[in-house]
């Protein structure tokens, strides 16, 4: 994906159900709540946790959380806000924020692999035909 990315590449990689961006984003969700959860409890119940850990410990978790939180609330922010608004191939907006739904061309290009599958399932769409270009004369 680097190479097609920085045009070393005419060749755009194929992805199944989910690529990395998908299961970046799913890794962070998980390991960013684990660390949510032991630093809020960690100073949520400070005086139990001071009775076998030094109150430093607290405070570095304290500091852990307020930052997580930061970073996630960021992450999430722009993340989002590129891969819905700001992403060239969807511009000037992906509707799937609002209902939940892509079109078959959107996801045969984003995922070709999966909607392979989709396809040969009986009762899935058809195969996204190519797109044909504009008539002259129309903007």
């Amino acid at each position: 994906n680097l190479k097609y990315l920085v045009g070393l590449s005419d060749r755009r990689p194929r992805f199944g159900r989910f690529g990395y961006p998908e299961k970046a984003e799913y890794l962070a969700l998980v390991w960013g709540t684990i660390v949510m959860a032991v630093t809020g409890f960690m100073a949520w119940f400070s005086v139990a946790t001071t009775s076998f850990l030094p109150r430093w410990v607290v405070e570095v978790a304290i500091t852990i959380h307020y930052y997580k939180a930061i970073l996630a609330s960021l992450a999430i922010l722009v993340w989002h806000l590129y891969a819905v608004i700001f992403d060239p191939e969807v511009y000037p907006m992906n509707w799937a924020w609002y209902d939940g739904r892509v079109s078959a061309e959107w996801y045969a290009h984003e995922h070709p692999e999966h909607y392979a599958k989709l396809v040969e399932t009986p009762g899935h769409p058809e195969p996204a035909a190519e797109a044909a270009p504009e008539p002259a004369g129309k903007a």
